[in-house]
């Protein structure tokens, strides 16, 4: 998918040679600009990589008093491990709740009313939360934060944008993502000035000035190569997303195999389509089967944070759609390249699955 870009990646990488300064400069501030455009909001703040943009956003709100010390942060249990991690990271607890169908519903919010300091909603695959969560949060004085590194382009009905519904939102941009760079990147978005001004502190050190730190910091910077990479991609998210979805709703309308059981009827709506998910009892034959007709899946995720090891305190913790969602799960191939012809052969195979 990345030779498409080869030709303007190359004359990035010459120009940035020639200009000699590969931490910020021109292509950084270029991507800050038009992302945060993109996204409808006042400020982004580029950062290494998606674990560290949300790890950042709460490191900065409780700089600013807006989480205490030790906060307990709600937290959808379907979802990548990185999204625990952050709030670890942060010094925070995860409350982790189940899910309904896919995502974080106020239902699950409600329960925890009273015991919990913030909420980390996750656009899971690439759907964005429903609007009720961010209602809910705003009645109950609750800050929401959004783990959208599934989720780039995608739009609510209303017309906001991913990145623009929380308090503040961190993006991925690992390769594989709707919008990826050709390495590791990630970026907060939001449009509190304070915030984001804070955030940008602490990716750098905790600085004020060159050798002036005026907080605990860290070394979280996006560099100048990669934001050029993602400067060629932006302007061809939409496109691609659109394509994507195109693909999705092929598969929802013509995927007939009563052992392949498709997501939710409205899985589509209010989606950039990051992945597109089918679940399968048997997993492990049905992986292997696609594979003898060399049809590439993945699984987002094979296991669920509250089971790893890395977090023994949850592993006693039941969450039965989130456990069943991360043992079945079988992501389909969903990426903008895909020809019609091949898109019908996956077809044709899950539908001859026995």
């Amino acid at each position: 998918m990345q030779l498409r870009f080869a030709q303007r990646d190359l004359e990035a990488l010459q120009d940035l040679q020639q200009a000699g300064q590969f931490i910020g400069g021109g292509p950084v501030s270029l991507f800050e600009s038009d992302f945060a455009s993109y996204c409808g909001v006042q400020h982004c703040v580029s950062c290494g990589n998606g674990l560290d943009a949300l790890t950042i956003i709460l490191r900065a709100e409780r700089l600013l008093g807006n989480l205490p010390e030790n906060a307990r942060i709600l937290v959808p249990a379907h979802t990548y491990i990185a999204t625990f991690l952050s709030i670890v990271e942060a010094g925070m607890q995860p409350v982790p709740v189940d899910v309904n169908d896919l995502l974080l519903t106020s239902n699950s919010v409600h329960s925890h009313l009273g015991s919990i300091d913030g909420i980390v909603a996750v656009d899971i695959y690439g759907k964005l939360v429903g609007d009720a969560v961010y209602a809910f949060a705003k009645a109950n004085h609750l800050p929401i934060y959004t783990d959208t590194a599934q989720s780039h382009g995608a739009t609510t009905i209303a017309g906001e944008k991913s990145g623009s519904r929380g308090r503040a939102s961190a993006f991925s941009f690992y390769p594989t993502k709707n919008l990826g760079a050709m390495g590791d990147a990630g970026a907060i978005t939001c449009n509190d000035s304070d915030l984001a001004h804070t955030a940008r502190q602490i990716a750098n050190y905790g600085r004020s000035s060159r050798f002036v730190n005026d907080i605990k910091g860290m070394n979280s910077r996006m560099d100048s190569l990669q934001a050029a990479f993602l400067n060629n991609r932006l302007m061809f998210l939409d496109n691609d997303n659109k394509k994507r979805l195109k693909i999705a709703q092929v598969y929802m309308d013509q995927i007939a195999n009563e052992k392949v059981h498709l997501p939710p009827p409205d899985f589509l709506d209010e989606n950039a389509v990051h992945v597109f998910p089918v679940f399968v009892e048997n997993r492990e034959k049905f992986v292997a089967y696609l594979n003898s007709h060399g049809i590439q899946t993945n699984c987002h995720y094979p296991i669920a944070p509250h089971q790893q090891d890395a977090f023994k305190e949850f592993n006693q913790m039941s969450f039965p759609r989130t456990e069943y969602l991360h043992r079945t799960e079988v992501s389909l191939p969903c990426h903008p390249l895909l020809e019609d012809h091949e898109v019908q052969e996956i077809i044709i195979a899950i539908n001859e699955y026995s």
